[in-house]
């Protein structure tokens, strides 16, 4: 099942505004970045595990320069942290989940 985020623009970078954007489970993770005051895109993704797959189309459909961007979600597997790192995005996620897509994919198979 993908994941596809909900899409906030232009999200101040500070508690109240992600505690609007994200919802206050989210919101609880949201450690801020110093050098961010404003987020040019928030990606809210619904609950669930993110992987790499669910990032990478996800960035592709938003502008090449773009600017500060967010990624929020309950997990993400280990590529797409590297694909958020790669492409410059500050990720906010609850859990820390170090599983890779296709161990993850295997154990979704057998359930």
């Amino acid at each position: 099942m993908p994941l596809k985020p909900s899409v906030i623009v232009e999200v101040p970078a500070d508690s109240p505004s992600m505690k609007k954007a994200l919802g206050p489970k989210l919101a609880k993770a949201y450690i801020p970045n110093p050098k961010v005051a404003k987020y040019a895109f928030v990606l809210k993704f619904p609950d669930g595990v993110v992987t790499g797959r669910a990032v990478s189309r996800a960035l592709s459909k938003l502008p090449i320069s773009r600017g500060p961007t967010l990624l929020a979600g309950e997990k993400f597997t280990v590529e797409a942290m590297g694909v958020a790192k790669a492409d410059g995005c500050d990720v906010n996620g609850i859990l820390e989940f170090f599983w890779t897509d296709a161990s993850y994919a295997a154990i979704r198979q057998k359930i």
